[in-house]
């Protein structure tokens, strides 16, 4: 067994917290050492989480028009792709997604509209929208609506939103190089007004963006000392018409490799694979439980699709997990 990766699991298990200097000696993992690290990822994760697991589903309020230039997104639209700005989902649309989130097992269903923000007079729809999908139940309320003002993520608290997702997507010094139209802090500011409401941190990045392991390392810390309780990995899904649509996947044991750091330095936090894990782990998805995850999303992304929520849930069973609903009321 690897000494350096022992001892500095060894303090996530006696409660300690790994700083940046072997944060960045995992980071340095590569080959058959691997396998040692996703070995005490797993401890760890069964020591805080045990055998259960969670999954969480989304639904587009609205879908493309974004007026941001994230160089991922399908969505923006400076970039020339196949998704068109088109209506509102419908508030039947949303609780007919909410039912077919909980038949998959989700514990969480979030609504997801593209932009720098919300408008006022999207806020104050989405009132309505939160009071049918409450009366679905078993579902944890989440949202991701861009950047929030503190006014603004109390407002969504009072509808019933426990959980908000805004993504860091990478460390602040990469954070320029995919970015232009508004910055880290934005989003940085945005997370502290949702903790600041009495909702919970949802964020979380997407990697193979051209960043380097000491960004995913920093984001990794940033995501910490800002209190992220859900952390989703995204592994980009290159789309046609965006800046990034000629980059290769991912390797499937750099992902993993992702995840295991991730699980050692945020050993509280939910760990969930997101958008792209059908792409980049293809036949190796079942590995990132063991690797230190403790969620997963399930069902269709917003521009992408997922495979079948059955092939999900027998992947749990196969595994001997079992399917936690986190919802409280």
């Amino acid at each position: 067994m690897d000494p350096v990766i022992s001892q500095l699991a060894g303090l996530v298990l006696a409660g300690e917290a790994i700083d940046r200097e072997g944060a960045m000696q995992l980071a340095d993992v590569t080959g058959e050492r691997l396998y040692d690290l996703f070995y005490w990822a797993n401890r760890v994760r069964m020591a805080r989480f045990g055998l259960s697991v969670t999954f969480c589903s989304i639904a587009a309020g609205r879908v493309g028009g974004c007026s941001e230039d994230c160089k991922f997104c399908a969505q923006s639209a400076r970039h020339q792709t196949h998704i068109q700005a088109g209506p509102a989902a419908t508030d039947a649309q949303l609780v007919a997604a909410a039912r077919e989130a909980v038949r998959a097992g989700a514990g969480s269903f979030g609504i997801v509209n593209p932009g720098r923000s919300p408008s006022a007079k999207e806020l104050a729809g989405l009132a309505d929208s939160y009071r049918e999908l409450a009366a679905v139940g078993s579902l944890r309320l989440c949202a991701s609506l861009g950047c929030l003002t503190l006014d603004q993520a109390r407002r969504l608290c009072a509808m019933g939103v426990r959980r908000y997702n805004h993504n860091l997507e990478t460390s602040r010094r990469f954070y320029p190089s995919i970015v232009s139209t508004h910055a880290f802090d934005d989003r940085v500011n945005t997370l502290r007004n949702v903790k600041a409401a009495g909702m919970d941190i949802c964020s979380g990045g997407i990697f193979n963006l051209g960043e380097t392991w000491a960004d995913r390392v920093d984001m990794a810390i940033t995501l910490r000392e800002l209190g992220a309780v859900m952390v989703p990995l995204n592994f980009l899904h290159p789309i046609p018409g965006t800046p990034l649509a000629d980059r290769p996947a991912m390797p499937a044991m750099d992902v993993l490799k992702v995840v295991a750091i991730y699980r050692l330095l945020l050993p509280g936090a939910e760990i969930k694979l997101a958008g792209g894990r059908e792409l980049n782990l293809r036949d190796l998805q079942s590995w990132m439980f063991y690797c230190g995850a403790t969620s997963a999303m399930v069902g269709n992304y917003l521009t992408t699709c997922g495979r079948p929520t059955e092939q999900d849930q027998a992947m749990v069973r196969d595994l001997g997990l079992t399917l936690r609903n986190e919802h409280q009321p």
